[in-house]
């Protein structure tokens, strides 16, 4: 079934999307997890789901590799950058700098731009 969702690749993309996004919640965990002494219990369940998002994230991926080149997947990536920003302000009321924002939408452009003709190449 999920093989079949991903044949268009919209799904793909959107499949993509869900995949950084929850690759990008470890982080959440291995944060929390900092706030406990190292091999502690509450330390522990931390990067036990950190551990877990990272292979749920890991199969996903492996499915979004079947499905689009290499370098075009890897560039989608950098949504993560993005996600980990809201992740910040909204478990650890964080504030994002003005620097960082530019820093995030000049990688932003260079995802776009180095994808401006994957699509024309599909067409061929």
């Amino acid at each position: 079934m999920l093989d079949r969702f991903l044949q268009k690749k919209k799904n793909v993309y959107l499949f993509a999307l869900l995949a950084i996004i929850i690759e990008s919640f470890s982080s959440v965990c291995l944060k929390y997890a900092g706030n406990y002494p190292v091999f502690s219990v509450g330390y522990i369940l931390y990067f036990i789901n950190a551990i877990i998002i990272m292979g749920i994230y890991a199969i996903m991926w492996q499915l979004i590799l079947e499905h689009l080149p290499l370098t075009t997947a890897y560039l989608r990536k950098g949504i993560t950058y993005i996600v980990a920003y809201l992740w910040a302000y909204l478990f650890f009321n964080e504030k994002i700098s003005v620097m960082q924002w530019i820093g995030t939408a000049i990688i932003l452009a260079g995802m776009f731009v180095s994808q401006m003709d994957y699509g024309k190449r599909d067409e061929k």
